[in-house]
């Protein structure tokens, strides 16, 4: 009898799918809330108690907000997402990596073209390039996504493996770094639902997710040594 084993790219789908599944999530969960549809579509779509366990408190509240979610609700949260990211006036919580990195507290410091070098290396660019920084939160979750789409597409091993790896480095050297500073700016700053699960969520699934990929890496390495 011959036992058929199936590439490892193909037994990992399932995995980098929901990854690329939950990086959009996050993206849409700190967009403008004005698409209205999109927020009826998670809540009927989303079951925020399947993210419990090591995202537990994150999914708890976001399932509280999208079991009671109407259309006055979705008002308050497009005006506290104006207070939080937008302005005008002081931010509650500013989404660009630079803010959390630099002393001053200013945008378009060296982090924003690492990250600009970063996109361009994959052929990407902001169509707001020089105008508006490259290192917001929504695009570098973006990227994210991007680099997950690419790995479901990746048919040779050794190309999945250095799409895992920039990933790993992504969160390393940028995501992690500000992101747990941002999330707690945001839970300072809210006493939105949303935000305060959607921040507590990001934050958890960011350390779950380099944790994971570093596993799964390891175990790429691993096949890839036995197979040579």
């Amino acid at each position: 009898m011959t036992v058929t084993i199936e590439p490892l790219h193909i037994q990992l789908q399932p995995y980098l799918l929901a990854r690329k599944k939950f990086y959009q999530l996050l993206h849409l969960l700190f967009s403008m809330p004005a698409n209205v549809d999109a927020l009826f579509e998670i809540k009927k779509e989303v079951t925020f108690k399947e993210l419990l366990g090591q995202l537990h408190e994150g999914g708890k509240i976001l399932d509280d907000f999208f079991q009671h979610l109407n259309l006055e609700q979705i008002k308050r949260e497009q005006q506290e997402f104006q207070r939080l990211f937008i302005g005008p006036g002081p931010l509650g919580a500013p989404p660009w990596e630079s803010y959390y990195r630099s002393r001053e507290q200013l945008l378009f410091e060296e982090w924003t073209y690492q990250i600009r070098e970063r996109y361009h290396r994959f052929g990407l660019q902001y169509c707001k390039e020089n105008n508006e920084p490259d290192d917001h939160l929504l695009l570098e979750l973006e990227f994210m996504v991007y680099l997950s789409d690419l790995c479901l597409f990746a048919t040779k091993d050794h190309r999945l493996d250095k799409l895992l790896a920039t990933q790993i480095s992504f969160l390393e050297e940028h995501l992690l770094i500000w992101i747990p500073y941002f999330c707690e700016k945001v839970i300072e700053n809210t006493s939105s639902q949303l935000y305060l699960g959607a921040a507590m969520l990001l934050e958890d699934f960011l350390s779950f997710d380099l944790e994971s990929l570093v596993e799964v890496r390891e175990g790429l390495l691993l096949c890839l040594k036995n197979i040579h």
